[in-house]
């Protein structure tokens, strides 16, 4: 199991975990708040570790953060000293849309956003960066779905827990014994959605490992990537994926001149 054991970062319940558990990957946690332990104090095992997840605290990436703390870039740095410090054959981050771009040294990198809306009615964008010391990337799908019944589970959320544990893909019978009621919403709602976690499990045994899981395959080496930094695949003379990766490429050229 070595070549698919994992280190999950700021687990919380780690809803991403679960979705790479039930695909065959093992899952070791780092330390968390959520369980009295704090990842500052946490140095893993270099060359153990197949690959690397997770998500730091998000909310000063927010849009609607007008006072960010510094936490949340704080956070990240111990994300890249991990990922540094473990040397995985491959790493995934997760977090908001507005969360700034890193670059870890040795890997080939690509940015990607995914929406819930693909996998249930409900809509969650999420931006993810992958990279991998092979320089593999992934082909994510892209876009939403037009109708949808609703949007993401928050913190507050004035739906019941039942209804927030059902948007977030979570069975029935699911609870967190211990935890008051805005606790166990503020948990799930700090989770990535199982279908989405499930989803990403199977894209990266599919481009990464190169597994048959049900997903049209992709012969990588053959095909362009998109010029926006998505690592999306393109085909024929096209250079962007979409308008949207042409907006971004254009945002980063003008971003460089200034």
């Amino acid at each position: 199991m070595k070549n698919k054991l994992l280190l999950s970062l700021f687990p919380g319940i780690d809803l991403l975990g679960m979705g790479f558990e039930e695909n065959g990957f093992c899952v070791v946690r780092s330390p968390d708040l959520i369980t009295g332990g704090d990842i500052r104090n946490f140095t893993p095992p270099g060359s153990v570790f197949a690959g690397v997840f997770g998500g730091s605290p998000c909310q000063d990436f927010c849009a609607l953060n007008r006072n960010p703390t510094g936490y949340g870039d704080e956070m990240l740095k111990e994300y890249c000293r991990i990922v540094t410090a473990s040397q995985p054959k491959w790493f995934l981050f997760e977090n908001v849309a507005n969360f700034p771009t890193f670059k870890l040294e040795g890997y080939t990198q690509q940015r990607f956003d995914l929406d819930l809306s693909w996998f249930t009615e409900f809509s969650r964008n999420r931006h993810f960066i992958f990279g991998s010391l092979s320089g593999r990337l992934l082909d994510p799908i892209k876009g939403t779905r037009k109708s949808v019944l609703g949007g993401a589970v928050l913190g507050n959320d004035p739906r019941s827990f039942r209804a927030c544990c059902d948007i977030q893909g979570l069975p029935s019978d699911f609870d967190i014994p211990f935890f008051s009621l805005s606790g166990k919403k503020q948990a799930i709602a700090n989770g990535v959605p199982l279908p989405l976690s499930r989803y990403l499990a199977k894209l990266i045994l599919r481009d990464y490992y190169r597994e048959k899981v049900g997903f049209p395959d992709h012969q990588a080496k053959s095909l362009n990537r998109c010029l926006c930094g998505c690592g999306r695949i393109v085909y024929g003379r096209a250079k962007y994926h979409g308008p949207s990766c042409r907006k971004r490429a254009q945002r980063q050229r003008e971003k460089s001149k200034t």
